[in-house]
């Protein structure tokens, strides 16, 4: 149980919403087109203000919070920014799989990401040593760290200086570029002695549910940006909101955002939440370009940029294809007799 009070809480949810609205949006689209100074300028902030720490204890720099209500800070960081909300919470979710005697190691604005693996699939372990490549490790360049979880598997923590690391840029990323892809080698790099504590379970399944809570706020902008042009833009004599194909799609976005985010209390549910969040997300990114016509397509107006962070979380960190057939197997596996 955190010890932050409602009001602590409630101020740091506004501190969020305030960082989002005057430091990321405005440079979301320098980000996205791969601004160096505003990206790390972003990141410096995030850092002074403990976001990315923000649910370890008050020993580590942290404010203890729960898991709930780091989402909900996650989620409006993505109104902003997905790329940024994606740091955010890889970032938090490494250092929530990292053992607390290591922690002391961790500078306090160092950026440390969680990388989801699959031993013998991305790496494999041979003689105590790590080897393989995993591609499009969002959020890896430029990281200070690496902390590589697998399902069932004790999270391996790896400085980014370690001999045998290799972080290349992956330019192939075409949304949330501000938390930039990397291209992972491992060439016989030693396991550590002693890897970090057994938490990297509930890393994975914090990663899974802050896709989701991602996933809404960046939905949440795209609704909220589609209402405003559909109000001032006329066609007809009269705004295009008074047409019933404009007014009757934005009903219907507005609709699949009225659910609340549920909580990340296992691992199914976290999938499910990813699942039908991501998808909601990428039905009301695509019919917000809709609403903007010929000019949703430009860069400019920013959906265009909101449609491709969308499909990222909907491929992020395994596509939904795979994850409902993960689901599935998990729903059978409970009814088994």
């Amino acid at each position: 149980m955190s010890a932050v009070t409602p009001t602590e809480r409630a101020h740091l949810l506004d501190t969020a919403r305030q960082f989002a609205r005057r430091e990321l949006a405005p440079r979301a689209a320098a980000m996205d087109a791969g601004d160096h100074t505003a990206l790390e300028d972003c990141w410096a902030q995030v850092a002074a203000l403990g976001l990315s720490h923000a649910l370890l204890g008050e020993e580590h720099g942290g404010a203890d919070l729960d898991v709930p209500d780091f989402l909900a800070i996650v989620e409006e960081l993505a109104l902003g920014d997905g790329g940024i909300a994606l740091s955010v919470l890889l970032s938090a979710a490494a250092l929530r799989a990292i053992a607390p005697d290591q922690l002391q190691t961790i500078q306090a604005d160092g950026r440390w990401v969680l990388v989801p693996v699959e031993y013998g699939t991305d790496v494999t372990i041979r003689n105590g040593r790590l080897e393989g490549r995993i591609a499009c490790a969002l959020g890896a360049y430029g990281a200070d760290g690496l902390v590589l979880a697998a399902e069932g598997q004790l999270p391996i923590a790896i400085p980014a200086s370690a001999p045998g690391l290799a972080l290349d840029r992956d330019e192939a990323q075409m949304g949330l570029r501000a938390a930039p892809a990397a291209s992972v080698t491992l060439a016989s790099l030693m396991v550590p002695a002693e890897p970090s504590a057994p938490a990297g379970a509930d890393a994975l399944v914090l990663l899974w549910a802050g896709t989701a809570a991602i996933a809404r706020g960046i939905a949440r902008r795209a609704r909220d940006q589609a209402f405003e042009y559909a109000c001032a833009r006329h066609q007809g004599g009269v705004p295009i909101i008074d047409h019933d194909a404009v007014s009757d799609m934005l009903a219907a976005m507005g609709a699949k955002l009225t659910l609340p985010l549920p909580a990340a209390t296992d691992f199914a549910n976290a999938l499910a939440a990813k699942i039908a969040y991501t998808d909601a997300a990428v039905e009301i990114t695509t019919d917000a370009v809709q609403v903007f016509g010929g000019t949703g397509y430009m860069r400019e107006t920013g959906v265009e940029k909101l449609m491709r962070d969308a499909k990222y979380c909907q491929l992020f960190p395994q596509p939904n294809w795979v994850a409902r057939n993960r689901l599935i197997a998990l729903e059978r596996e409970r009814a088994a007799p």
